[in-house]
């Protein structure tokens, strides 16, 4: 399922909205090869840092860990999705300028 924009708004903090921007066309068609590379890098650390949230979320939710005050599994699975999704667009662009 497609993530709206209005959703990502919604979900996403201030700092990780700046990261996504860039990763919606047109402003991704416009960006130098070099600053491509760079959001890549950047998105794709902020969802390792989410796949481990939500993975200690789950472990939570099984009672196999402490509870840490993260945010819900959901949001941040939610938000995990999210940033795949500018991955995924970045890495097309990243693939068509080197095919």
């Amino acid at each position: 399922m497609a993530i709206t924009r209005a959703t990502e708004t919604k979900l996403l903090s201030e700092a990780q909205r700046a990261l996504v921007a860039p990763s919606h066309y047109p402003a991704l068609a416009s960006l130098p090869p070099d600053e491509v590379v760079l959001l890549e890098k950047r998105l794709r650390e902020e969802h390792d840092r989410l796949r481990f949230t939500v993975r200690d979320a789950r472990r939570e939710k099984r009672g196999k860990s402490e509870a840490r005050g993260e945010p819900s599994e959901d949001h941040a699975a939610m938000k995990k999705q999210i940033l795949a999704a500018a991955l995924k667009r970045v890495a097309r662009r990243l693939e068509i300028n080197r095919g």
